[in-house]
């Protein structure tokens, strides 16, 4: 009987509290690695390549190399 009073009283103190938007600490936004966005448009031998690519500049230099090799 007296844990259900005591519950009883929290459940009013509960209630009586206004809802306040918690505060969060403001963090720094995690800054993004640049996107390696690469636009190019290629010819050889009359052949046109088009790339859009946001790989690693490095494996994008060794597809180039291979396709125009």
């Amino acid at each position: 009987m007296i844990n259900s009073s005591i519950n009883g009283s929290n459940h009013m103190l509960e209630k009586q509290q206004p809802i306040v938007a918690l505060n969060h600490p403001t963090r720094p936004k995690k800054t993004r690695p640049p996107r390696n966005n690469l636009l190019l448009s290629l010819k050889k031998n009359d052949l046109e390549l088009n790339f859009s690519s946001s790989l690693d500049p490095e494996v994008m230099n060794k597809l180039l190399e291979k396709v125009l090799s």
